[in-house]
């Protein structure tokens, strides 16, 4: 039996690792440890490992990784060096056979750098995509510290490739978001329970971390916009990145409704009756395109990233939003449908196969660029 071990800071990684875990624990070959961090440890986000428990997974441990409330670069690199050093001693309690590593996001990044310098092979889901500010950097960072890839279509695994990794090791297997979201029972009582009215807009606009002075002007942008649409709109407040609370401030100095966190099943249903998506959030990329729901995509957040059809990018200008808006309003009533480039809703079987399947011997922990 293969021992994968997996670490969760929030909602955005554990919404993927959500149905690979599911698979997992019904699997005979294959068993997991889960380590608890970050924002899932903080009230104010939610406490969203009670989430957690509440699906039945077992957790291994949890540790504090935010333990500042400083809203700057330098406290996001604080955050990311304790995961670094706690994680370590979780992976020596845990002794795992493979590390399962995803996405962007810094306890997956620590737990990547960690593995790979304790001589235990790691498999890194999502690399190869381009997506603009440090994420791309971290993205890029942990597929270079991985022995192997879990990417979400062809055009990451080419550039994966392009990047020096053995192509081998390289397996197009799409996105385990998208096997979550379509596991969502439909249910539009939600509409109701939030007190919006058919057509809205959701709206999730985080900080971008190389334009931190400029983000309480960019919102502001935005929510003027919304605010000439007279559209019905609910605002997800944004994460924790540099940046993050002058954002905050002026949504909640705002007219618009607005909620600190959703469940998975709130936000897909919300996202699935909506008229459109507004902001700078991956799900817009990855996800909507999958209920056939439009995007108004906003600045460089998410610049070079592979995109479905249903995505309009605009600048951090009120006439650009505005438009693509009303462009939103005319796709949704032409009830117009988009291909997702980034999964048909089977990724995790795939990844788990995987699992159980690749080579973890000693032969692939030295890893060597391939030109």
């Amino acid at each position: 039996m293969r021992k994968i071990f997996l670490i969760t800071e929030r909602r955005a990684d554990y919404s993927r690792f959500q149905p690979i875990l599911n698979l997992i624990e019904s699997d005979p070959h294959l068993d997991y440890d889960l380590v608890v961090t970050g924002l899932h440890l903080k009230q104010e986000n939610g406490y969203t490992i009670d989430e957690i428990k509440a699906d039945g997974f077992k957790i291994f441990s949890t540790f504090e990784m935010f333990l500042e409330s400083e809203d700057s670069g330098g406290a996001m690199v604080r955050a990311y060096a304790k995961a670094v050093k706690m994680v370590t001693y979780e992976l020596e309690k845990s002794k795992p056979d493979l590390i399962l590593s995803g996405f962007d996001i810094a306890a997956n990044a620590a737990v990547t750098l960690a593995g790979a310098h304790m001589n235990i092979p790691v498999a890194h889901i999502q690399g190869g995509e381009v997506t603009g500010t440090i994420d791309e950097s971290i993205r890029h960072a942990m597929s270079k510290f991985a022995h192997y890839h879990f990417a979400a279509n062809k055009d990451a695994c080419d550039r994966l490739v392009k990047m020096g990794e053995i192509p081998e090791h390289v397996f197009n297997v799409g996105c385990p978001s998208i096997d979550a979201i379509l596991a969502v029972d439909d249910n539009q009582d939600v509409v109701e329970k939030f007190g919006l009215s058919m057509p809205y807009f959701l709206l999730i606009q985080h900080p971008v971390t190389s334009e931190i002075n400029k983000s309480n002007k960019q919102i502001e942008i935005t929510l003027e916009a919304i605010e000439q649409s007279s559209i019905n709109a609910l605002i997800i407040l944004p994460n924790n990145d540099a940046g993050y609370s002058s954002i905050v401030k002026k949504i909640k100095n705002s007219n618009v409704k607005s909620v600190e966190t959703l469940s998975i099943d709130d936000y897909v249903n919300l996202l699935r009756h909506s008229s459109g998506l507004i902001g700078n959030s991956s799900s817009g990329i990855h996800e909507a395109a999958s209920f056939n729901v439009p995007v108004v995509n906003v600045g460089t957040r998410q610049q070079g990233r592979l995109r479905p059809k249903n995505v309009i990018d605009v600048g951090h200008d009120v006439k650009e939003i505005v438009s693509a808006i009303r462009q939103c309003e005319k796709i949704k009533k032409a009830e117009t449908t988009f291909e997702n480039p980034y999964g048909d809703g089977k990724s995790s079987t795939r990844i788990v196969e995987l699992l159980k399947s690749l080579d973890i011997g000693d032969n692939i922990i030295q890893k060597r660029i391939t030109y």
